[in-house]
């Protein structure tokens, strides 16, 4: 097993199993409080934009890293050391970003799923404006 495969489990093990749940989490919420402008407001905080993109920004990563390019620069010195494993290294930060904002995700579901959490978000938000 190479450095890079448990990023790459990660990442399709958040792609595969818990995405689709959480979505189908969220498509309920319309349902739990009968409206729509629920599910509108939590499409609109950053935790439910930054999760898909960096899930987005991973799989680009993997599929950049499976091509095996060359490196195009070769500096001479300690720097292509980095430079020959940047996809490697852009899949583990993504690995890891994408990680903790699947964790600020749920957080920010179970506010929104649970009514006393929600009243009492929505009127902190309300006050910070």
């Amino acid at each position: 097993m190479t450095s890079v495969d448990a990023y790459i489990y990660i990442i399709i093990g958040l792609l595969g199993v818990a995405y689709p749940i959480l979505l189908q989490v969220v498509a309920r919420l319309d349902e739990k409080y009968s409206t729509e402008r629920i599910v509108e407001l939590f499409n609109q905080e950053l935790e439910s934009k930054a999760f898909p993109y960096s899930l987005y920004s991973s799989l680009i990563c993997i599929v950049i890293w499976s091509l095996k390019l060359p490196p195009l620069i070769h500096i001479g010195n300690s720097l292509d050391y980095i430079i020959e494993n940047s996809a490697i290294i852009l899949i583990a930060l993504n690995a890891i970003l994408l990680v903790i904002f699947f964790f600020f995700f749920v957080k920010k579901i179970l506010i929104f799923y649970t009514q006393t959490k929600l009243i009492s978000y929505l009127i902190k938000k309300h006050n910070e404006r």
